[in-house]
């Protein structure tokens, strides 16, 4: 992850590396090859810086975001270059919406998913704005809906990748309407595709896509399906093989698991799993993450154990600190 120092530096590229390309295209010239690579680099830098806690990211996404769909609107470039910016474009969006969900503005991040899958260009990265638009529609506790606009999506993709992002989203949705073969057959498919995922083929914004993912979101079917063991073991799957760097979704993961392990009558260990699940929520600021925590606090609202006291006391000091 990039340093804060490294964050300025970013910000004051903008300044010192390109102004005369950049302005050269703001003024009409056809955009070249040597800014399009630096767009190109800022935007996987500007990525990564998504996954910490750094409250100047949205700014400089926003910002980076903005002057890339002015260089797509004044339309000098060739179909190739063309292609690379939309690309571009997809991938800052998809990093500007996430940042809205996790900061709990619901609102506003559907409304950016609903204009990039209009504005891609492109139907995978489309296709993966709408399966973001269903996760959140899931998350918010409509799943009809989100079954409805995975259906839509996946009748327009192409790549391994994005189909078994969209798989997975519906095996989660169908898990919640409590339809088990659904679950069943949208997550053995998720599989499949997966397996067949080829790196040149996968859209930027999904490269973080693995079979972490894949176990994990099955271990929360499981949950929803009301088989505990079968979700812990899942999930463990999914964590072992996580990324490190994927600390909003270690969060999230924790947290499921601490609810299984709640069902299965293992106090000690979802008590462990709830307090790393909120430290790692508050680390990285994800609101989204922290008020997941906050709701299976309220499942241990009369549970009198000792481990459930324990945190209960924790998550207050942690959360009025």
């Amino acid at each position: 992850m990039l340093s804060s120092s490294a964050l300025v530096d970013i910000a004051a590229d903008w300044g010192r590396i390109e102004p005369r390309h950049l302005g050269q295209a703001l003024d009409g010239q056809t955009v070249d090859e040597e800014l399009l690579r630096w767009l190109e680099q800022r935007s996987g830098e500007l990525r990564a810086l998504t996954s910490g806690p750094h409250r100047q990211v949205s700014g400089l996404i926003d910002a980076h975001l903005s002057t890339v769909i002015d260089l797509i609107a004044r339309d000098r470039y060739t179909a190739a270059v063309g292609r690379r910016l939309h690309a571009v474009a997809a991938e800052l969006a998809d990093c500007a919406v996430w940042l809205r969900f996790d900061a709990g503005r619901h609102a506003d991040a559907q409304r950016h998913w609903q204009a990039a899958a209009h504005q891609a260009g492109d139907r995978d990265l489309a296709a993966v704005a709408l399966s973001d638009l269903a996760y959140q529609a899931t998350w918010l506790s409509r799943p009809e809906d989100a079954v409805r606009v995975l259906d839509h999506a996946r009748s327009r993709t192409r790549t391994p990748a994005t189909r078994s992002l969209l798989d997975v989203r519906r095996a989660r949705a169908c898990a919640v309407l409590q339809d088990r073969q659904a679950t069943q057959r949208a997550l053995a498919s998720s599989e499949s595709k997966l397996e067949r995922v080829r790196p040149q083929q996968t859209p930027p914004m999904i490269a973080w896509m693995s079979i972490a993912d894949v176990s994990a979101d099955a271990g929360r079917c499981w949950l929803d399906l009301g088989d505990p063991q079968r979700a812990t073991a899942a999930i463990d799957a999914g964590l072992d093989e996580l990324q490190p760097h994927r600390a909003r979704t270690k969060s999230v993961f924790l947290t499921y698991r601490a609810e299984s392990s709640l069902r299965r009558q293992d106090v000690a260990a979802a008590a462990i799993d709830a307090r790393t699940a909120l430290d790692t929520a508050l680390d990285t600021d994800a609101t989204r993450c922290v008020d997941l925590v906050r709701a299976f606090l309220r499942q241990t609202g009369d549970r009198t154990e000792k481990p459930m006291v324990e945190l209960r006391e924790y998550a207050r000091h942690r959360l009025t600190a």
